[in-house]
């Protein structure tokens, strides 16, 4: 059931928030945002048609522990919640630009997947919950008011489940230029469970499964390995663009139409079924929670772990500054 519960949230994290955070990206270029008023807000959570106010630190612990597995290294659970803390200013400071008298934030506008604290000893279980509790406690008040920044300005912290041994560009994945997305080694992700996950499927399903997403495709069983062809790669080997036919999708779409874990893919041949070998888990951009959490167990401290996958930030208390 636990296995269960933390794929949810990874599906979470690659399906539901790569739309908004590439919104974020586009719609934030060029734009600065002064961080230091921004404390001056309240964040409900939205359940049965009623709204919970969340203290700042108790909506930062249910972020955490619903985007990283709790049996994580603690030094990982840091990176995460400076990482929560990060993303939820940013949005918030982009939110109020678009309307100054904003001031009430709902947990679903902030863009990360919010477990409340009434659901965490259901979500753990009974045997874990004061442990993983105390970890997840730890790690946000231990990083209390530490925010990332590249230029004295809050970063969109991007992260994903695992990768394929290095991180993508945001260049390479979105078309985006930016300085502190860019690709950095994650070879540790390469030890991951989840990195390697081989498919097949019978020709007639696939094309089945096509023709019920697309209209007007162009495609035949008995020429299937002609018609889909994968046309451009990144540097690390991403699918930036497939043809189906006719028609041309992004690695992205594809993945996501076929139930694929990431765009990071090759498709073979493999005795008359389609055999699909896909790598890593989401995105690729930003920080890999796995490669962060091996970087934890061989010692590194949060803010040297934070530091590699976002290279150029630093890392600031936003009290002091």
């Amino acid at each position: 059931m636990k296995k269960i519960i933390i794929k949810t949230a990874i599906v979470s994290i690659v399906v539901l928030v790569f739309p908004l955070l590439l919104t974020l990206l586009l719609t934030n270029q060029g734009n600065k945002y002064n961080a230091v008023d921004i404390f001056d807000f309240e964040i409900y959570y939205e359940t049965n048609g009623t709204e919970e106010t969340l203290a700042f630190d108790q909506y930062l612990m249910g972020i955490v522990a619903a985007n990283m597995p709790a049996g994580y290294d603690i030094e990982a659970l840091k990176t995460q919640a400076v990482i929560a803390r990060t993303y939820a200013l940013y949005n918030i400071s982009l939110l109020s630009h678009d309307d100054p008298n904003k001031t009430r934030f709902a947990t679903s506008e902030l863009g990360l997947s919010y477990i409340s604290m009434d659901s965490l000893e259901q979500f753990w279980g009974s045997n874990d919950y004061v442990n993983y509790f105390s970890k997840i406690e730890n790690a946000v008040t231990s990083t209390a008011n530490e925010v990332i920044t590249y230029e004295d300005d809050l970063i969109l912290p991007v992260f994903f489940y695992t990768g394929c041994g290095y991180t993508r560009a945001a260049s390479d994945a979105w078309g985006i230029d930016i300085p502190y997305l860019i690709s950095v080694s994650s070879k540790q992700d390469v030890t991951s469970t989840d990195y390697l996950k081989i498919s097949e499927y019978a020709v007639s399903d696939l094309v089945a499964l096509l023709y019920s997403h697309y209209n007007n495709l162009d495609i035949s069983e008995d020429k299937f390995f002609e018609d889909v062809i994968v046309t451009e790669r990144d540097i690390i080997d991403y699918v930036l663009k497939i043809n189906l036919g006719s028609q041309t999708v992004s690695g992205e779409e594809f993945a996501k139409v076929v139930g694929l874990n990431s765009s990071h893919f090759y498709i073979d041949d493999y005795e008359g079924k389609v055999r699909i070998i896909c790598n890593g888990v989401g995105h690729g951009v930003g920080l890999s929670q796995y490669g962060a959490n091996a970087m934890a167990g061989e010692g590194y401290p949060y803010n040297e772990i934070l530091n590699h996958y976002y290279p150029g930030t630093e890392l600031k208390n936003m009290k002091e500054d």
